[in-house]
Formats: structure tokens, sequence, C-alpha cells
């Protein structure tokens, strides 16, 4: 196979160049304060990663840990593993149904042909790193509120799941004359 017929992927974690600290932080924060809306593989992967991945003091298994002490001594985890960012967001892109029904649509209306809309992205390798130049979160943020008035996310919200669910980060910068999706 030509490599310039290869996907590139960059890992989940590199999401993390893309989000403020304290919104990384409120992810965590509504991830593991609704656990119990995450389905039992990804609770158990959940838990799993932050009890053999996160060391907290005065427990030998962090997973038992308090919850703000836990979320607080995840973000480490978040940042440098690729299988605990992934799960992260595919639980938090499930408490959002909604917004993720419509930026897939969106999505699909500009042409991006986003994977199924089910589909757990955890179980792909990673982003892709093509981004159409002409769809700026700023724009994908301006359509969305165009087309659903009543959706009330935040942009970050907006942004991260036009991210998760395009799978694809603003890496390579591209015209749409110059390449196809």
């Amino acid at each position: 196979m030509n490599d310039t017929n290869k996907t590139k992927y960059l890992p989940f974690q590199a999401v993390n160049e893309f989000m403020r600290e304290d919104y990384r932080l409120s992810i965590l924060h509504e991830v593991f304060n609704h656990l119990d809306k995450c389905t039992a593989i990804q609770k158990q992967l959940i838990n799993r990663l932050v009890a053999k991945g996160v060391q907290i003091a005065g427990f030998r298994n962090s997973s038992l840990a308090p919850l703000p002490i836990k979320i607080k001594n995840s973000v480490s985890l978040f940042e440098n593993s690729s299988e605990f960012a992934a799960t992260i967001i595919e639980c938090w892109s499930n408490l959002h149904p909604e917004l993720k029904k419509a930026l897939d649509e969106t999505l699909t209306e500009k042409g991006w042909q986003p994977l199924a809309y089910d589909l757990d992205r955890s179980l792909l390798p990673g982003f892709m790193i093509d981004w159409p130049k002409k769809d700026t979160f700023e724009l994908l943020i301006k359509t969305l509120r165009d087309t659903h008035p009543n959706l009330l996310e935040s942009e970050d919200n907006i942004s991260l799941m036009a991210v998760w669910v395009g799978n694809r980060l603003p890496y390579n910068l591209y015209n749409e004359e110059e390449a196809t999706l």
C-alpha cells in the first residue's frame, strides 16, 4: 500500500493540546459524577485504569479514593493515556445525546461523512489529523446554534463533540480544493 493513501492518526490524548485545564477537569468531574450512566464495560475500564495509573497517598486502590481527590489526580492519566482519554470522552459524549446527534447532523451536512452515530469511537486508533480549513470551531458553533437554537451547550462542549463525532483534530488544515475527505 502506498504511504500517501494511509490515514494518519494522533493518539486520543492529543486532544489535550486543544483543551484548557479547567475544561479538562470539568469533563473528568462530569464523567466521574455520572459513572452510573456509562456502560458497565466503560465503568470497569475507567476504574481499572485509575487503579493502575493513578497514585493517591493512603490508597492502595486509587479508584476507591474520595471522588474529588480521584478526579484531581486523574488529570495526568487523561493527559498521558490514549485509552483513558478515549473512554472518558466516549462516556462524556453519551451524557450529551442531543448534542451528539446535532453535531452528527451538522458534520454530515458539511460533507464530513462521520462514522455511525452510535459507534463507540474509543475503539478507533485515534483522531484523524486532516481538518477542513473552512470549518473553524467558530463556524461549527454558529451553525449548530443557528440550526438547534434550543440546544444549550457551552462552546467548549460543542467543540469537543465536533472533534469526537468527526473523529478529527485540527492538526493538518486543508482547503477542499487541495484534497478530498
